[in-house]
């Protein structure tokens, strides 16, 4: 399992305890329902001590106390994912959608859970099937667009980031993303433009920086690209390391300038 799935496991860990002392998505009364939280929270405290075979065993019990209990199906799947059974994991949580498969909410934890732990064609269909249920959702196709630059049909997802700007034109991640995509493609000015939109609409945020200083850097701009480099670097200190190994960073890998800002 990659860093980055592990963070977003803990991740997940935070929010279904927070969920469970909240008593998130379940029923007012009922002692199926209170008995189903008390196994969530177990389930989810034995997932932070390194626990995932009991955490398993809490989970599959608050499933079976409580079938629509959305922490419990993430709870089950996040331990077999931590007991490297993700076939099992996923098996779980399609059993969990087929049960509602109109449900846009559990199509949703079910793409983001794929998309965590590296199953971009699995979290691409089940973004499409989002798109079908909710069209006019924004978030969904974001969603739907990152897995396609994940598998790399880029062209594709020009087309799922144009359409979420079109649904809201604030969603400044549609906006970065966008502006990723078309560096890659080499329409550097477009990317620019693109990311001087998120960039002002989330003036704190270090990607959209990040991914404008890469545009710069391919279009030969040194300057403006060690510029905003720079001020992601203080936003976000761990592109530092990261930018040593951007491919959009190539022709600056041996600049006196960029060795000294990312060393």
């Amino acid at each position: 399992m990659t860093m980055k799935n592990k963070l977003w496991l803990m991740a997940v860990c935070s929010t279904l305890l927070a969920a469970a002392a909240s008593g998130q998505n379940a029923p007012a009364t009922g002692t199926n329902a209170d008995s189903a939280d008390t196994y969530v929270r177990k389930g989810t405290q034995l997932i932070n001590h390194q626990k995932p075979g009991e955490a398993l065993k809490a989970f599959e019990q608050a499933s079976a106390l409580q079938p629509d209990n959305e922490r419990a199906a993430l709870g089950q799947y996040i331990s077999l994912v931590q007991l490297n059974r993700v076939n099992d994991g996923a098996k779980v949580l399609d059993n969990w959608v087929a049960a509602k498969p109109d449900d846009p909410r559990r199509w949703l934890c079910k793409a983001m859970a794929e998309a965590e732990t590296d199953r971009p064609g699995e979290a691409l269909k089940s973004f499409e099937k989002l798109t079908e249920l909710q069209p006019n959702e924004s978030g969904n196709w974001v969603g739907k667009g990152e897995m396609l630059v994940a598998l790399k049909r880029d062209a594709e997802a020009l087309k799922a980031f144009d359409q979420a700007i079109a649904l809201n034109p604030k969603h400044e991640a549609a906006w970065n993303d966008r502006g990723s995509v078309l560096n890659r493609l080499g329409k550097y000015d477009e990317s620019i433009k693109s990311c001087d939109k998120a960039i002002e609409l989330a003036p704190k945020w270090a990607d959209p920086l990040y991914s404008r200083a890469c545009a710069y850097a391919g279009k030969g701009d040194k300057t403006n690209a060690l510029a905003d480099l720079k001020k992601a670097i203080e936003l976000q200190p761990s592109l530092k390391a990261e930018a040593v190994k951007e491919a959009g960073f190539k022709n600056l890998y041996s600049d006196p300038d960029f060795k000294k800002l990312t060393e």
